[in-house]
């Protein structure tokens, strides 16, 4: 129960400038974490991120890991 409480007292997982994988993308490089901003309508936290060639993509944590996601 402590990681569970644990999480709802701080449910954030990254912060700006941590590098992340997408699940579901296959991309050789991490992208990184421009900024958390907010919650979507899963209650899930989301992020700004920015991938190698510059594209910014908004993700709900559930789907960004610091190591590679195999698909």
């Amino acid at each position: 129960m402590k990681l569970v409480d644990q999480l709802r007292q701080n449910p954030w997982r990254f912060k700006a400038g941590d590098e992340v994988f997408i699940a579901g993308d296959q991309q050789p490089y991490p992208a990184k974490v421009v900024e958390a901003f907010g919650y979507g309508p899963s209650g899930w936290p989301h992020y700004l991120v920015v991938d190698a060639q510059g594209d910014e993509w908004t993700v709900p944590q559930q789907m960004l890991s610091t190591l590679p996601i195999p698909l």
